[in-house]
């Protein structure tokens, strides 16, 4: 029992539901902070930060991941045949945010520079964490993965106390705690030992890997919004409205098996043998951890709904436990794209995301404002089955054929 306690995965998963809770505390008291309208400006300023920093990532700290642990070659080594290029894309990228920043939400210059430091931090933490997810310290990067949102409820909860606070201020603080995660992991996670690596992979392998990598672990189907925007353009308000109340309860149990996938994923990569095993006994406890979060989540919905939201928004009652359901199985694909990855089969778990990414595009956009409510949660079931099954398929082909280099 005590080894199964101090099993790094534990960490990982506790760090997640820790991040989780201390979401739920920041979230309504900013409300309270800024108002409505505050709250949805803050949303959009940080969306587009963290959207298009996961964009211009381009799969590259998926990819250093991968041949660190695979190899078991320093991060250090892999990275700095990339720094470089990665940087470049850093600096455009941050630019071109801020800009993005300003003009769909004013806040001037200042708020501008703080989008551009914001995008710089993001980046280099999650390069850092995935430095640190390919030297198997899942200790670190757990504790780190936490720190942004737990810093943040306990800044937020000084300043609702204080009855200060600014949109601008906000989104300072909740980008701060990225900059400290990015310093630190990188400390920890580009250390040399002085040894010299063998097969080294090139930069140009690197990026190739990442490229393969990039939309399986961005996962679009609902990491990005896509499917708000895409409902919002055919569906009512109302219906919309429904749809991000439900959606915050989808989050659950898609953020704790996302973060098993980040330990599943590197782990698989370091095996010499005994894949197949290793597979089948994390993906039947995801599936335990799947059903047990939905359940704890189906279980209290309808009280902390309309707790969190107000009486007006009960009509979402119905739709948030679809959507909780269909986060299971949008946050199992998670794993089973983090096998492929750890297997070298970015390819497969792409081209499955993609089908998955297809069924959720159509689906909203054949979407009427007349529709039952219930029907964009059924669309994101859909494109989380769709997904899952194509991510099945091609890791029972993985475990059942030649290793690949990567592919």
């Amino acid at each position: 029992m005590t080894a199964a306690v101090r099993h790094p995965a534990v960490a990982v998963l506790a760090s997640s539901v820790v991040a989780q809770l201390a979401l739920l505390v920041s979230g309504p008291l900013v409300v309270r902070l800024l108002g409505v309208p505050g709250r949805g400006e803050l949303a959009l300023a940080w969306s587009v930060v963290l959207g298009a920093s996961q964009v211009a990532m381009l799969g590259l700290p998926t990819a250093v991941t991968w041949f660190a642990a695979s190899r078991g070659i320093e991060p250090v080594r892999i990275v700095s045949g990339v720094l470089r290029g990665y940087l470049v894309q850093v600096a455009v990228s941050a630019v071109a945010v801020a800009g993005v920043v300003v003009l769909l939400t004013g806040g001037g210059w200042v708020r501008g520079v703080i989008a551009l430091a914001g995008v710089l931090a993001l980046m280099l933490a999650v390069l850092g964490l995935a430095a640190l997810q390919g030297l198997g310290r899942f200790g670190a990067f757990a504790v780190l993965q936490a720190l942004p949102a737990v810093s943040y409820a306990a800044v937020v909860a000084v300043l609702w106390v204080r009855d200060a606070g600014s949109v601008t201020t906000l989104l300072a603080l909740s980008l701060a705690g990225w900059a400290v995660v990015a310093a630190v992991s990188l400390a920890l996670g580009l250390r040399s030992s002085g040894n010299e690596p063998t097969a080294l992979p090139t930069p140009e392998q690197t990026r190739a890997y990442g490229r393969r990598a990039a939309i399986a672990g961005l996962a679009p189907i609902d990491t990005l919004g896509l499917e708000q925007v895409l409902l919002g353009l055919v569906a009512s308000h109302y219906v919309l409205g429904l749809f991000v109340v439900g959606w915050a309860f989808e989050t659950g149990p898609v953020m704790v098996l996302a973060a098993l996938a980040a330990f599943v994923g590197p782990r698989l990569s370091t095996l010499a043998g005994g894949h197949r095993e290793f597979v089948r006994r994390w993906l039947l406890v995801s599936v335990a951890v799947g059903v047990v979060v939905c359940a704890a989540i189906q279980l209290v919905l309808a009280p902390v709904l309309v707790w969190a939201f107000g009486p007006e928004a009960e009509p979402a009652l119905d739709l948030a436990r679809v959507l909780t359901a269909a986060g299971v199985l949008l946050g199992l694909r998670r794993v089973t794209a983090s096998c492929l990855v750890g297997l070298g089969r970015a390819s497969g778990a792409t081209a499955a995301e993609l089908a998955g990414l297809a069924t959720m595009v159509v689906g909203m956009l054949a979407s009427s404002p007349g529709d039952h409510p219930l029907r964009p949660g059924l669309v994101l079931l859909a494109a989380g089955a769709v997904t899952l099954v194509g991510q099945a398929v091609q890791l029972v082909r993985a475990l059942n054929g030649p290793a690949p280099a990567s592919r």
